[in-house]
């Protein structure tokens, strides 16, 4: 039982760079999840997908990576999955996507995925359904369509790519669904748990300190009402209620999870969800803590040099435990 804290060392150059990344990022609005924001990315959400989704697969393929849709899951509530197969698997690594559990999708997380595909890992990118009051599409739906996710990729994924281990990636929201489908699998009697990383998740929905205390330059998000907004993913419910386990997994029972590494962003207002989580599951398993100096939230999709320093290191950390446990996923924290 152990964590382990790293630093992503920058060169001076580096830093500026991420700087100067961060000045533009200053100049653009903040995310609020309501009004004519959130309608406008709904609407542009399929179009950006279906586009980015033909792009991104004709420059994976020119990389010898191969690329396909499956839908998994029973049939009335099937859940799509964008695979992307090298030619040699290694592992396969189950991608959950960020965007506030209202937008996003699996194509449009190529550039986050293709990295892994490119370097020898077979990568399933879960569509999972987003959260819509129009259509009744809650917390729950959302995690239970990544738990299907993960019984795939355990029971049927290991034998069609021919690999033995799975590993779980999950960004912002992504991390967040990735945590409470592991939970629900272990709650299930699951031992086969993969081992995960958690890239600035969101693990306590009625808002840690960092959440509590973010100011108006706060990047990306509008910081004074953070937690507000936070609130409006669960409605009726107080901050007692959304720290439940099953919406915050930072108060769940994380005995028995497997390897984790988490990735936290130095200016990140969510920052101290990943510094509570890892402390949390380091004490009773393990798990590795990766501080990105300069790094707001989000900061793999803006072109700073930390993105791909950080992705390096992900790449790495993974690379060790295939070494450390090549063969059993029915153990994962030996």
């Amino acid at each position: 039982m152990a964590l382990t804290v790293h630093t992503l060392p920058l060169t001076p150059a580096q830093t500026r760079a991420a700087l100067r990344v961060n000045a533009a990022l200053s100049l653009a609005p903040r995310l609020k999840p309501a009004g004519w924001r959130l309608q406008l990315g709904l609407r542009l959400n399929g179009f950006a997908g279906y586009a980015a989704g033909r792009i991104g697969s004709l420059a994976l393929r020119r990389r010898g990576v191969a690329v396909s849709r499956l839908q998994v899951g029973p049939d009335d509530k099937a859940v799509g999955l964008r695979l992307l197969e090298p030619a040699a698997p290694r592992a396969l690594v189950v991608d959950f996507h960020g965007g506030g559990w209202v937008i996003g999708s699996a194509a449009l997380n190529d550039r986050l995925t293709g990295h892994l595909a490119q370097a020898g890992l077979a990568v399933a990118s879960v569509d999972y359904r987003l959260l819509d009051e129009v259509k009744k599409v809650w917390m729950p739906d959302a995690v239970e369509d990544c738990a299907t996710a993960l019984r795939w990729a355990i029971d049927e994924g290991r034998a069609r790519f021919g690999v033995d281990r799975v590993f779980v990636i999950g960004e912002s929201a992504g991390a967040h669904l990735a945590a409470l489908a592991l939970l629900k699998l272990g709650d299930e009697g699951e031992t086969r748990l993969p081992a995960c990383i958690f890239v600035q998740g969101v693990f306590d929905l009625s808002g840690t300190p960092s959440a509590r205390t973010a100011g108006a330059d706060a990047l990306l998000f509008d910081g004074p009402n953070l937690v507000r907004d936070l609130g409006l993913l669960t409605p009726g419910l107080d901050e007692i209620g959304r720290r439940a386990p099953d919406l915050s997994p930072l108060y769940a029972d994380l005995s028995g999870l497997p390897p984790a590494l988490f990735v936290a962003g130095e200016i990140d207002p969510l920052t101290d969800d990943s510094l509570l989580m890892a402390e949390a599951w380091g004490r009773v398993g393990r798990a590795v803590l990766l501080d990105v100096p300069t790094a707001p939230h989000g900061f793999q999709h803006f072109g700073a040099p930390t993105a791909a320093l950080a992705q390096a290191f992900m790449r790495d950390w993974i690379s060790r435990e295939l070494d450390a446990d090549p063969l059993s996923v029915e153990n994962p924290n030996a």
